[in-house]
């Protein structure tokens, strides 16, 4: 899924409400600096006073462009702008209050205070704040794909370097050029070409893709159509956008004039209420969790000695590789006894499933036993230490069935698709049957439908479903 950037006060909104806080606590402190009191609600003109500069704030917030690129302000810049704000905002409050006639009451040097306080405390909030959100874009940048000949490569990260920092140009694949005699390009490495290109977006990490094709380049037929059916969100700088699958609209990127396109567009605020439904749930989770621990972990090792918890790599969002957790249910050597039982496999496609499966704890040489190894695949309980992987971020509690590396290796184009958002502890395909479903195909099917229909109603549907479908143990084993 593709979020475009939104306005300034929108995407900076963390900012703004800072700002407030910090405006709130200045008049605070000059009220008590110079009334010596403390309880300043209790004047009528103070609590005035108070909701004046809040309102003030917001409106200046919403129609100035003080918020424009404060990511990229520099110390000195910044303390600038902030003066700026301030002095609109407590400039603003004066020529109110005169004219509502309650300046002679109000006392000057609270004023005077108020706003040598905002001056600081604002500068400082947005100073370290600054650094944290540097530090977070940095730990999980958005990561880009150039695909460009070497001149399109060069003129581009040089624009894109004091552009945007929310992402990670991490390879580049160029046309035209021999891999051979170019390895790296202002430092960030050539990984492709038009022929490896499609291999190498199905083993690799990548959120979005940029082509800049020159107009004497003539690219493999079809290879944009392609790799935009992979569901990495294409931005295209050329004229033509007629190679481009799905639905597209035109924005500026870091100055560039292309066009996007993506499998589900959707807005910053679906996109944090979302990330909200996860933390919430994530943490109800671990509580559940941690209750079940202390009942489950002895029977585990009780009837199977060895780790409590089964840790495995599986392929997140966009082809990342993550920790993926569980309860154990399956015996030590679970994994090392997969290939002499491959030739049972019941799933048509990628995915590996049998009924009866003897890995199982307690399921006896067959697999047809159904002992404590079925009860918590059955019951779901298996699965309750991903809230761990949902608070994180590295999983949804809605989203697609996290594939492992091995299944990964064997998708084609189309399969790629269901990379485009987070995993999900539950998702469509978990209520549509579970592994009641044989085909890969349709699982794929299910889970590209679920991205396509995505909205927060149809998470909230999921969740109410799974609820119902583990109660009943329907469609697992």
């Amino acid at each position: 899924m593709y979020r475009k950037n939104p306005s300034s006060l929108v995407k900076h909104i963390d900012f703004m409400i800072l700002d407030l806080v910090c405006f709130l606590f200045s008049i605070w402190m000059a009220y008590v600096i110079h009334i010596n009191q403390w309880e300043i609600w209790e004047s009528q003109l103070y609590r005035s006073l108070i909701i004046i500069i809040a309102l003030i704030h917001i409106c200046v917030s919403a129609f100035d462009s003080n918020y424009t690129n404060i990511l990229r302000r520099g110390y000195l810049k910044e303390f600038t702008a902030v003066i700026k704000h301030v002095a609109l905002v407590i400039g603003t409050m004066v020529i109110l209050m005169f004219f509502l006639r309650t300046l002679d009451t109000l006392s000057r040097m609270v004023v005077a205070y108020t706003a040598f306080l905002a001056l600081i405390l604002v500068w400082l909030e947005r100073t370290v704040w600054k650094k944290y959100i540097h530090h977070r874009l940095a730990k999980n940048p958005r990561l880009l794909l150039l695909v460009t000949d070497q001149t399109g490569a060069e003129r581009i990260l040089d624009q894109f370097q004091d552009q945007m920092l929310d992402f990670q140009v991490n390879g580049i694949a160029l046309v035209g050029e021999n891999l051979n005699e170019i390895k790296e390009v202002r430092g960030v490495p050539v990984v492709a070409d038009t022929e490896s290109l499609k291999d190498y977006l199905l083993k690799s990490a990548t959120d979005e893709i940029l082509f800049s094709i020159p107009s004497n380049t003539k690219l493999p037929p079809d290879l944009i159509r392609e790799c935009s059916l992979t569901g990495i969100t294409i931005h295209l700088e050329i004229t033509s956008s007629d190679e481009l699958a799905g639905a597209k609209y035109e924005e500026d990127y870091a100055g560039l004039a292309v066009m996007t396109s993506y499998l589900k567009l959707i807005t910053t605020g679906q996109a944090f209420f979302k990330r909200a439904m996860d933390i919430t749930g994530g943490i109800v989770g671990l509580l559940i969790t941690g209750i079940c621990f202390l009942f489950v972990a002895p029977a585990i090792y009780i009837s199977d000695p060895g780790p409590i918890f089964f840790t495995q790599e599986r392929v997140g969002k966009n082809g990342r590789i993550f920790k993926l957790y569980k309860f154990r249910s399956m015996y030590k050597d679970a994994e090392a006894r997969k290939a002499e039982l491959m030739e049972k496999n019941e799933m048509k496609g990628q995915m590996f499933k049998i009924e009866n499966d003897p890995r199982i704890i307690g399921s006896g040489l067959d697999g047809t036993r159904h002992g404590l190894g079925h009860f918590l695949r059955s019951s779901s309980i298996d699965e309750l230490p991903q809230f761990w992987n949902v608070l994180k971020g590295e999983m949804s509690l809605v989203g697609t069935r996290p594939p492992l590396i091995s299944e990964v290796n064997m998708y084609n184009t189309s399969h790629r698709a269901r990379l485009a958002i987070k995993p999900g502890i539950t998702g469509l395909w978990q209520v549509s049957g579970r592994s009641d479903i044989d085909d890969f195909e349709e699982v794929v099917k299910l889970d590209t439908r679920y991205i396509q229909d995505w909205s927060l109603g149809l998470d909230v549907k999921i969740l109410v479903k799974t609820v119902a479908v583990v109660l009943m143990r329907k469609g697992s084993r």
